[in-house]
């Protein structure tokens, strides 16, 4: 499957735009990475609620497809702190992996 370029870029200026409309603009790495790691903790939390792990009875529905947009979300923000471009990092890494080799570790019983 092609990759089409600009897709991811044109995202995260979406996301850029939207972070500086809703006021969030001035936030720090820090204040991102920490904000990336409480979504995945959400994520995880859902996670527990649909995967029949034990969670409270109590808690609200669970959008499992929310909460991985919200990580994606951080991800972004903290790229766009950082002033890296996510698409061509992705690209670039992409390359890297597609030349990998992978086998299972699995013990075969």
């Amino acid at each position: 499957m092609e990759f089409k370029k600009g897709t991811i870029k044109h995202l995260q200026e979406y996301v850029k735009s939207k972070a500086e409309e809703r006021g969030f603009a001035d936030e720090t790495v820090e204040e991102k990475l920490i904000l990336l790691v409480e979504e995945v903790g959400e994520l995880m939390k859902a996670y527990r609620k649909i995967g029949g792990i034990k969670s409270k009875l109590d808690e609200k529905d669970v959008q499992i497809g929310h909460e991985i947009a919200d990580v994606i979300n951080m991800v972004f923000g903290v790229g766009i702190v950082l002033g890296i471009d996510i698409e061509k990092e992705y690209l670039d890494k992409n390359k890297i992996v597609d030349q990998r080799v992978y086998k299972s570790s699995k013990v075969k019983k």
